[in-house]
């Protein structure tokens, strides 16, 4: 996927203001142990009440281009339509790697925006940035009503019992298969591939018989490696993935850090995958599909609708478009956590109005029936359990039900929230060369996890050294 759809980073040298604040005392992720009433001080929501002309709001988003961009124009020019207290300007800046690099940069100096989409792996980046706005301070503020969200939503967002940034944009690794080519292997288009071993035996038959290539498309990321580990119910730092405490010690070298590498080498070893490197061009992956040089990878689901318009557009058209759950470890006790981005609140330097203006938005966003219209626009998974019920969700799913895979598999996941992690780049470079050494160097499982995770915490060790107190 391009880096409006997936994780993707730009490598982050700490800004002075980082290394100039203290994070809370043992660490929790930098709320402070502000009790919930306490921090509800910090969101005036009521200071719209009295206002007499329109509060203008900046807006930055970044990782959505192209249609994903028109569709965040849609939406805000409909908030902008549907009343007259807030006007908000949108102003788009890059991938999400850059919109973060952006954000930073404002902070040693530059003009804040009022309101910022980020990436769901900048979470404890931001809290430790001390310039925005707990969520949750809004929440309790305005007694706003959190029950109709999908649980795994608010959990990938939340550290020490707060809720930092508003969820929006939605989504989850899913796999995709050509239902053609199962067929011509003689699989089962309707059952596809549950497990690690349903993958290894899918993909031999598949190679066998020459519908495809080889079995699956694979991409060096360290998304899939997390998404494994939370399938079988593991974190990959400590602290409860960073959400009880500031992670220390990466939790890769164990048994299901064996499995999934094993599984990979397996692939690897016997033929069955194709390795596209690291898919810098966010497109590799689904081309190998449409190619016909693999029938299966595994990618995000915000894709899907990218997917169809290539169709549409009269490309990839001999593909069957199959979307199924993640496949896992034998006995998967987890499920899969949240991708995507979120809003954050910006209270630096911030009026009372301008806070509560962008309050007023973000809580706009998350009303059930503009999930159902970006769901829509989009693909993105609708974060509202009764968003699903209108038609604009309702209706694409009867005619397309591939798009309701990945939000009842989320709506499925009983997993943690994923890591909160302050060097998050490093961190997933670190799983990145584990992966790299054992596929294209040959080195063995062991070796890859003892290389993962001695760069993991040396990552960790040294962010914390400047930023935690």
């Amino acid at each position: 996927m391009t880096s409006t759809m997936r994780p993707r980073f730009i490598a982050l040298v700490l800004s002075p203001i980082l290394l100039a604040v203290a994070c809370s005392s043992g660490g929790s992720g930098g709320s402070g142990g502000d009790s919930a009433q306490a921090a509800a001080g910090q969101c005036p929501v009521a200071a719209l009440d009295k206002v007499t002309e329109p509060v203008n709001i900046t807006f930055w988003q970044s990782g959505l281009s192209q249609s994903l961009g028109d569709a965040i124009k849609t939406m805000v020019g409909n908030y902008n339509a549907a009343q007259q207290k807030v006007h908000v300007t949108l102003q788009f800046q890059g991938t999400y790697d850059e919109g973060s690099d952006k954000y930073l940069t404002a902070l040693r100096g530059g003009t804040l925006p009022d309101l910022v989409l980020l990436e769901e792996t900048r979470l404890q980046l931001m809290i430790d940035s001390k310039s925005v706005i707990p969520a949750q301070a809004c929440i309790d503020a305005a007694k706003y009503d959190t029950s109709d969200h999908l649980p795994a939503v608010l959990r990938e967002f939340t550290v020490d019992k707060q809720l930092w940034p508003m969820p929006f944009n939605v989504s989850n690794p899913v796999l995709y298969y050509d239902t053609n080519d199962f067929a011509k292997a003689g699989l089962d288009p309707n059952a596809p591939p549950k497990t690690f071993a349903d993958v290894v035996a899918a993909a031999k038959k598949i190679k066998a018989s020459g519908a495809a290539g080889t079995g699956l498309a694979w991409e060096m990321s360290a998304w899939y490696f997390e998404q494994w580990f939370a399938k079988a119910g593991q974190t990959v730092v400590d602290h409860d993935n960073g959400r009880a405490g500031r992670a220390e010690k990466a939790t890769l070298n164990n048994a299901t850090g064996k499995e999934i590498l094993g599984f990979v080498k397996q692939l690897f070893d016997e033929g069955l995958a194709l390795n596209v490197g690291r898919n810098e061009s966010g497109t590799d992956t689904l081309l190998a599909l449409g190619k016909g040089d693999a029938a299966m990878t595994a990618y995000t689901s915000a894709a899907l609708s990218s997917i169809y318009d290539i169709q549409a557009a009269g490309q990839f058209t001999d593909v069957g478009v199959g979307v199924a759950p993640l496949p896992g470890t034998d006995a998967p006790n987890g499920g899969v956590q949240v991708g995507g981005g979120a809003l954050w609140l910006v209270g630096k330097g911030k009026s009372d109005v301008t806070k509560a203006a962008s309050w007023d938005f973000a809580k706009w966003l998350n009303e059930p029936v503009q999930q159902a219209l970006w769901s829509k626009l989009t693909g993105y998974i609708p974060i509202r359990k009764s968003a699903v019920t209108l038609p604009d969700v309702a209706d694409l799913w009867k005619t397309k039900p591939t798009f309701r895979v990945a939000y009842d598999q989320l709506a499925a996941s009983h997993a943690g929230g994923g890591p909160s992690i302050g060097p998050y780049k490093e961190f997933r470079s670190a799983i990145r060369d584990g992966l790299e050494a054992m596929v294209l160097k040959n080195m063995s499982v062991d070796d890859a996890l003892a290389l993962m995770e001695k760069e993991a915490n040396a990552a960790l060790t040294s962010y914390n050294e400047r930023v935690a107190p």
